[in-house]
């Protein structure tokens, strides 16, 4: 018998996003109680989100979860634009999602942990998910449960006036990529 090399290969961006997209989009299917799940949403005015998610129990908050991609931490310089670009999103409740291999970074936890993921208005905080760095490459299988972790509950942000206006208009017209059944 001859043996096998097993060599894994790479995704390409567009698939590794849509793994992770997938990943993420579990994670707040389990979180929220009438979830409806936009994949890569086109929604005017904003930018970045990778996944939204409407909750329809209660007063139907909007989460959105910005996928960033690397083994490489971001640079301290691409951090206030990172929270800034985030902060201003039409989302009560906003999320970076990261590989895992970064979350160790002191540096990383504490710019997602510290001030700079709070709202300047008093209002709002950035969450932090988790995912695994292993969803990037095609050959190795994703595991049932914990390929994404929430590490930093966000908290909810307030959306008022032409903002929320702006996510109506797009909730009432796209039909979600995932959606509870009740």
């Amino acid at each position: 018998m001859g043996t096998t090399a097993v060599t894994t290969r790479r995704l390409s961006l567009r698939q590794s996003n849509g793994r992770i997209a997938n990943t993420v989009a579990t994670l707040l299917r389990k979180k929220l109680t009438v979830p409806e799940i936009y994949l890569r949403p086109r929604v005017p005015g904003v930018t970045g989100v990778d996944v939204m998610a409407v909750d329809h129990a209660g007063s139907g908050d909007i989460h959105g979860v910005e996928i960033l991609f690397g083994q490489n931490a971001p640079k301290a310089s691409e951090l206030a634009s990172l929270f800034a670009r985030l902060k201003a999103m039409p989302l009560h409740f906003k999320y970076f999602a990261v590989p895992e291999s970064i979350v160790d970074v002191p540096t990383v936890y504490e710019a997602f942990s510290g001030v700079r993921a709070f709202d300047a208005q008093g209002l709002g905080r950035i969450g932090l998910i988790c995912y695994t760095a292993s969803l990037i490459e095609g050959d190795v299988p994703a595991l049932s449960d914990g390929t994404a972790t929430l590490l930093i509950k966000p908290e909810r942000f307030l959306l008022r006036g032409e903002k929320l206006e702006t996510m109506e208009r797009f909730i009432a017209k796209a039909k979600p990529d995932i959606s509870v059944r009740i």
